[in-house]
């Protein structure tokens, strides 16, 4: 009986024994390969293009993610594994070694990457005219992807070699597909040449146009500019040196316009001019101009009547003390900025800064930055000085780098003396000695 109560209790006590609300659940596995293709092809684009292309080998849906990156950067870093400089000074053998490797890896990618979304294609590598086929061969395959940005930068290989290799020459044709010509937005192309243009169509909603040290004739270059309606910016350094380059009614889109080595321009309704004279120019800028500065004050003036703000860097020897008289003014000149990179063994005129915005009217900012420049220091007894001449729209001006000079007093005492309506003059100089100077004498003629 005891035996049978006990039994009977147990298994009550079985049958009562509930569940527990609080059992704790097992946590879903997801799998990578489980992912929606969107979000793969998302992910991997935010990958740099060697971990991406690693992702290759996970299944088909990670491969096709990679067929599908946006950008696709050849240079050494990303197909040799090694930094440009490392490159660039290894010996002739070994650069050929290293320009075999990278031509393989890239034809490797090429075959892997097949989709139309690639938003840039860059190649960065030191390659010249024998390496044509090669680069045809990738160029008509990114035309085929439909890019948005195409970057061919041929610069590299520096060491002297025996004989000079001769530039690639780019054969345009190559991009001209319809969908390249609908969605190219920035092409910028250095260190090789153009091959005449013939029946290329053009590129109708090209925006950006960069050419540094390219090869290409004058008549080419500004039928080139015809076909690119759109054309918003454009870049020209060392890619002359050109007589004139024509920019007409075509370009109606032209804002910014930088130029380098002398390039000149005619005809154009450009608001804004970046011109870098770094580089020393020739005895001729062109046209028969002898510096940038006179140019300046003959040339684009009328040439440029639209312009709004000018940037210019420069480095001149000028042979002439001579300031020219300007031919027009620029009437709608707001925004005036001069680098200069002047020595003592230059022959260099400041004060003809002073003719130059005698030459703009309306202008309301004057920056003026001196790099590195050794001149004679200030003496009283020779500070020059200028008939009055009213600056009534000059705001602000700014004189970066002063140095006690006399001819720099003397700019900035005019402008202080002629523009009435000047809010803010600063003036920063790089030894306390200059500005002592700089104080004494400006506080001194400060209205």
């Amino acid at each position: 009986m005891p035996s049978f109560f006990f039994c009977r209790k147990f298994c009550s006590r079985r049958r009562c024994r509930r569940p527990s609300v609080f059992k704790r659940k097992q946590k879903a596995m997801v799998q990578i390969d489980h992912l929606p293709q969107e979000i793969v092809e998302m992910v991997v684009s935010f990958l740099p293009m060697k971990d991406a292309a690693r992702t290759s080998v996970v299944s088909s849906k990670w491969r096709q993610g990679w067929a599908n990156y946006p950008r696709l950067t050849f240079n050494s870093e990303t197909m040799l594994g090694t930094r440009k400089g490392k490159v660039d000074c290894a010996s002739e053998v070994e650069q050929n070694k290293y320009k075999m490797k990278f031509i393989e890896n890239v034809h490797a990618v090429m075959q892997q990457h097949q989709g139309f979304g690639v938003d840039e294609f860059l190649l960065e590598f030191g390659l010249d005219e024998k390496d044509a086929p090669h680069i045809d061969n990738w160029v008509a395959l990114a035309a085929s992807m439909r890019m948005k940005r195409l970057v061919i930068d041929l610069s590299g290989l520096s060491r002297e070699r025996k004989i000079a290799p001769g530039k690639y020459a780019l054969p345009l044709q190559l991009l001209d597909d319809i969908g390249t010509i609908k969605h190219l937005r920035t092409l910028q192309l250095s260190n090789l040449s153009l091959k005449p243009l013939g029946d290329f169509r053009g590129f109708v909603n090209l925006t950006m146009l960069e050419l540094q040290l390219v090869d290409v004739a004058e008549g080419d270059l500004e039928s080139l500019l015809c076909k690119c309606p759109a054309l918003e910016r454009l870049a020209l350094n060392a890619c002359g040196p050109f007589m004139s380059l024509r920019i007409g009614h075509e370009l109606s889109r032209l804002e910014h316009l930088c130029l380098g080595d002398g390039t000149l321009v005619k005809d154009s309704q450009i608001s804004e001019v970046t011109a870098d004279m770094n580089i020393p120019p020739r005895t001729q800028v062109g046209n028969g101009y002898k510096d940038t500065l006179q140019y300046m004050f003959t040339g684009l003036p009328s040439a440029l009547p639209c312009i709004q703000k000018v940037s210019l860097n420069i480095w001149e020897d000028i042979q002439t003390m001579e300031v020219p008289k300007c031919v027009s003014r620029f009437m709608n000149l707001r925004h005036l900025t001069l680098s200069m990179y002047l020595s003592v063994h230059w022959k260099f005129d400041i004060l003809r800064l002073v003719h130059l915005l005698q030459a703009a009217p309306f202008l309301e900012y004057f920056e003026l930055t001196i790099d590195e420049l050794l001149l004679p220091l200030y003496d009283e007894d020779l500070i020059p000085s200028f008939p009055r001449w009213p600056h009534d729209h000059l705001k602000t001006s700014s004189f970066q780098g002063f140095v006690g000079n006399n001819d720099l007093i003397a700019l900035a005492i005019y402008i202080l003396k002629n523009a009435e309506s000047l809010e803010l003059m600063t003036v920063q100089t790089t030894h306390e000695c200059h500005l002592m100077v700089a104080e004494e004498l400006l506080r001194g003629e400060d209205p």
